[in-house]
């Protein structure tokens, strides 16, 4: 579970009419929160008190509703209990769902959420079934883009400037369109992941989606001050850790990151690097019991110096480990950077350092 929200009205309206038509019993609406990195339920039908505004799904490529968010388009599944490919939800365990239907909800271009229907019964949704729940996700977001323009009129009306307005416009465009290019990878990717029939193939190619995500990722933290854009790098890794998904409840993902904004064409490598540490890490460095990864981001105005680093209190190294080429890839990135990268001694696990130079 996480903090509360309730959804606007015509969310909650939209998901009794889907019920009602459908005859579907257990609908919900999932808004996509950047900074958090995960799909909140903002309004349903069928559900037990305490899932709507409070419960979470995750946004990574094993959710059903995080992959329909990824790739733009819709999800099927028919048994989500036993398909290896998404990760069976706590919530819809409780539920006792079968079959679920995810397809995204656009808000002025960007991935705003997921509309999603589930059943309790093994369910063939045909082709017809996708384009009418696509239909209702649409006029979904048309109604949301019709409220988010009104908010926007009134704060226009407030003193924004024209200039300061249209420049704002244009790069929210550019950020939009770059988006949309990442969502068309990760689709291409993931194609070729089913299709491969090669377990390493497809635990490469499920690699290179991972990273192609963390910069959509950045992306998503963008923000837009004095014609400039900046990441705002506490959000950033906070959503990217929590889409690296540790496969195993023993292993944690804990984070200490100064508050900190940079520049987009440095963020990405810092959270590439980050991104390629901790999978490293979940991959490698512990036994089944599991253990703590932590992640931190300290600058240093004085020096104008920025330094992250990933620890776990593994096995350490011994010898080389599989992960190498990942760390070859922190190498590059870190000279993207300016930086330099340092394995440092620690009594038990391993502590990777990146200093880099910093400003704002």
């Amino acid at each position: 579970m996480c903090e509360a929200g309730a959804g606007p009205r015509v969310l909650q309206n939209a998901v009794a009419q889907v019920a009602r038509v459908t005859h579907i019993r257990h609908v919900k609406i999932l808004r996509y929160r950047p900074d958090h990195g995960d799909l909140l339920v903002e309004a349903g039908v069928g559900w037990k008190p305490g899932v709507v505004g409070q419960a979470c799904f995750t946004a990574d490529r094993r959710s059903a509703p995080g992959r329909s968010l990824q790739t733009g388009s819709p999800v099927v599944v028919e048994d989500i209990r036993d398909d290896p490919e998404y990760r069976y939800a706590d919530v819809l365990r409780e539920h006792n769902i079968v079959s679920v239907l995810n397809v995204p909800i656009f808000v002025n271009g960007k991935h705003w959420g997921v509309l999603e229907v589930d059943t309790e019964e093994k369910t063939t949704f045909e082709e017809f079934d996708v384009h009418s729940l696509s239909v209702f996700a649409n006029i979904v977001g048309l109604s949301l883009a019709q409220r988010e323009a009104q908010s926007d009129a009134i704060q226009a009306a407030s003193g924004t400037t024209a200039t300061r307005a249209q420049t704002e416009i244009l790069l929210r465009e550019l950020q939009h369109r770059m988006k949309n290019n990442l969502q068309v990878i990760v689709s291409f990717l993931s194609l070729q992941r089913r299709q491969s029939s090669s377990e390493e193939a497809r635990a490469r190619i499920a690699a290179v989606m991972d990273r192609v995500l963390a910069i959509g990722l950045a992306h998503d933290q963008l923000s837009f001050k004095d014609s400039a854009t900046s990441v705002d790098m506490r959000d950033y890794l906070k959503a990217l850790c929590a889409n690296i998904d540790p496969g195993r409840p023993q292993i944690a993902i804990e984070l200490e990151v100064d508050n900190a904004s940079i520049p987009l064409d440095r963020a990405v490598p810092v959270g590439l690097i980050v991104n390629e540490l901790v999978t490293n890490s979940v991959k490698y460095a512990f036994d089944d019991e599991g253990g703590i990864i932590n992640v931190a981001l300290r600058v240093d105005q004085s020096i104008g110096e920025a330094q992250v680093s990933v620890r776990d209190n593994g096995r350490g190294m011994r010898g080389a480990r599989p992960g190498a080429f990942g760390l070859r890839l922190v190498d590059s990135l870190a000279g993207q950077l300016g930086g330099r990268v340092a394995h440092e001694d620690v009594p038990k696990g391993t502590l990777t350092t990146v200093a880099f130079p910093y400003s704002v």
